[in-house]
């Protein structure tokens, strides 16, 4: 019996010895990050791959697909492994305009030597596609690009395409089939964004909002919401008649900060800002701190102008987000009957149309008014007054129209068109229709208006605008345009920040890049305190009123010869020419307020208006001086020389203690000599 067992207990050692060995040989494990890729006919994909080198492997790894139709194509063939950490490689499959559309699995084999690791996934062939879905990856504020963020875009629920925002937060994906889409933004930092139910190509442009994240270290996953009529039954390709039932609950078994923030709801608009989606006949509805706004209508002014008495597909929009900033943005169809008699009025034309450009180069705050309602601006020659300021999310320029209808029969909407050469026009917005029976003068003044806040609108490039009033006929107004302006900054130089022994009665030196902006003037209003009182104002040129500054760009702009300037106020609501060196307002020339046109400034002298509170500064004083308003403007001398843009650098700030203007503005202290 000994002789027996000795053997049979010697080849099991040899047994689990060899298993031992082959436990310890080198090897690689290879994972996918998905199990469905689509691709469409005549495009590629790209996905990553991830692998790890085990028991001191290394090498090169060949690529293959098994399974693959004939006309689908992988590269690169090979990868490098080395190290012990995981790595992460980038592949692309290429699918050939004649592979035909269908799912496709197949086997992605890695092998090096007699080591061959296997990871399946589906190949989702989609039919050729040939639009276009771009847009702008936008920060909080006023709009600064997000550069670097990752976008991941998904088509019928599989990942289609990958992309990174560039320099000014901007992406483009092309070819693209015909359906709804769901765009996911990621980066490091920030609150994650995703825009779900995109319709292409019914919306060819997108902007997606992706604010700072709250906090830095919590998930970056945005809420996801269940949007229905009652909680129980479908809202998405429903029809409706005048008034829309909905829900909107908030999945709290999914990953998500709470609490929840807000949670906006708008038909055939993108909520946000009630200063950009509420207008005079329109409106949107908002519901804060909660995760289930239970159940709610859209009616009335929620509806205005919108649908029709056949059903016209819109669009309900619904925007939430939770308190790490993560934002969600569900865009629904549906079909929309509206039955208000309106549409039966023969209506007649807007009058009086005024689009104006507005750029803001501060932060302006979404969730909360961090600007005044409005600002004192120059309207024309002459001409001051009111304009109202707008926060749009996610965007630093947006466009105010403005206009007029007086008529009788009221109509059931008014379509805001534009167009970039007064030819071919593009609906951008719509709005309830109404009537009012006057027409102030001026245009920030009348009644009915729209903001277009499009992502693609363009610093420098001239835009159309018309409204069409719209019932059992089309009306159309006369044309206006507008020429938005780049973020305007007049840097301060002189006295420089923190220096000494400067003159008690010093010149006060602006950057002025009027001409490099391509706008026609700009107004300042500049402030000087007294630091160790700190309220205790001793300067403010024409006591708070606007200084205006004005080089020449001849008759196609401020009708200034070039090479001229001209500087001047409306202190007490009465002209005073402070520098004239063309002699167009006053023949003497005055030169009160040094202007170097070549040099782009403009010397303000110590109360050269007579508004200080000293003759002269207090000696071995510190003093602290700013714009308090800064802005650019330009004219439109086929509109009668109304300004028709405006280039905002910095306003007043009605919380602090002491005159300072938005966050951000340059503030430079010196200090007097004896």
């Amino acid at each position: 019996m000994r002789d027996l067992f000795f053997p049979l207990l010697m080849g099991l050692a040899l047994l689990l010895a060899a298993c031992s060995g082959s436990g310890n040989a080198p090897s690689f494990t290879l994972s996918l990050e998905f199990t469905t890729l689509a691709v469409a006919q005549g495009d590629s994909g790209t996905f990553q791959i991830t692998t790890t080198a085990q028991n001191g492997f290394t090498g090169t790894v060949a690529l293959s697909l098994e399974g693959a139709p004939a006309g689908v194509s992988l590269s690169p063939t090979s990868v490098q492994v080395t190290g012990t950490a995981p790595a992460t490689h980038t592949l692309t499959i290429a699918v050939d305009g004649t592979v035909e559309s269908g799912d496709y699995p197949i086997t992605l084999k890695g092998a090096s030597g007699a080591i061959t690791k296997p990871a399946g996934f589906t190949l989702k062939v989609l039919p050729a596609g040939s639009h276009t879905l771009s847009g702008a990856i936008l920060s909080e504020g006023a709009g600064a690009p997000v550069q670097g963020a990752s976008l991941r875009l998904y088509f019928q629920g599989t990942l289609l395409r990958t992309a990174t925002s560039d320099g000014e937060g901007r992406f483009t994906f092309d070819r693209l089939p015909e359906g709804g889409y769901r765009l996911e933004v990621q980066k490091s930092g920030m609150a994650g964004s995703v825009v779900e139910g995109i319709p292409v190509p019914a919306m060819s442009s997108v902007t997606v909002i992706q604010k700072p994240a709250f906090d830095a270290s919590a998930t970056t996953t945005p809420p996801t919401l269940k949007i229905t009529q009652n909680g129980t039954n479908s809202l998405e390709g429903q029809t409706f008649t005048n008034t829309i039932p909905f829900r909107v609950q908030v999945d709290t078994s999914k990953d998500y900060v709470k609490p929840m923030r807000y949670i906006y709801v708008a038909l055939g608009r993108t909520p946000g800002s009630a200063f950009l989606s509420q207008t005079a006949t329109s409106s949107r509805s908002f519901f804060a701190s909660t995760e289930d706004t239970g159940s709610q209508t859209l009616a009335g002014s929620q509806v205005a102008g919108l649908g029709d008495t056949d059903g016209e597909r819109v669009y309900l929009e619904v925007v939430a987000y939770d308190f790490n900033n993560n934002r969600s943005h569900y865009i629904l169809p549906i079909t929309f009957i509206n039955t208000a008699s309106t549409q039966t009025s023969t209506v007649s034309a807007p009058t009086q149309v005024a689009a104006t450009a507005i750029t803001l180069t501060q932060a302006v705050g979404f969730y909360s008014v961090k600007a005044p309602l409005s600002l004192t601006v120059p309207l024309g020659k002459g001409q001051i007054g009111e304009m109202p300021l707008a926060a749009p999310e996610g965007s630093n320029l947006y466009v105010e129209v403005r206009w007029c209808y007086t008529a009788s029969a009221v109509p059931f909407a008014f379509d805001i068109e534009r167009s970039q050469d007064g030819q071919n026009w593009t609906r951008v917005g719509t709005v309830g229709g109404a009537r009012s029976a006057s027409c102030p003068t001026s245009a920030f003044n009348r009644p009915f208006f729209f903001r277009d806040a499009s992502s693609d609108l363009t610093p420098g490039q001239t835009y159309y605008y018309r409204v069409v009033a719209r019932g059992a006929n089309r009306a159309e107004s006369t044309p206006s345009s507008t020429t938005p302006l780049p973020p305007f900054f007049a840097p301060l130089q002189a006295p420089a920040d923190e220096i000494k022994n400067v003159s008690k009665k010093p010149n006060f030196v602006i950057g002025h890049p009027q001409l490099n902006l391509g706008a026609d003037g700009a107004a300042y209003n500049l402030v000087l305190w007294d630091t160790l009182t700190g309220d205790n104002v001793t300067w403010q040129t024409l006591g708070g009123g606007l200084l205006l500054v004005e080089f020449g760009t001849g008759d196609e702009g401020n009708g200034i010869p070039q090479g001229e300037a001209l500087v001047y106020g409306l202190p007490g609501g009465n002209l005073a020419v402070y520098t004239d060196t063309a002699g167009l307002l006053d023949s003497s020339r005055p030169n009160v307020v040094p202007v170097d046109v070549s040099q782009g400034t403009v010397t303000l002298p110590y109360n050269f208006d007579g508004y200080a509170s000293l003759p002269e500064l207090q000696a071995l004083r510190t003093y602290a001086w700013q714009l308090y308003v800064s802005y650019a403007y330009k004219y439109n001398p086929a509109e009668g020389y109304r300004i028709s843009a405006y280039s905002v650098q910095t306003w007043p700030s009605s919380t602090s203690f002491i005159r300072l203007s938005r966050p951000g503005t340059q503030v430079f202290e010196f200090t007097t000599g004896e």
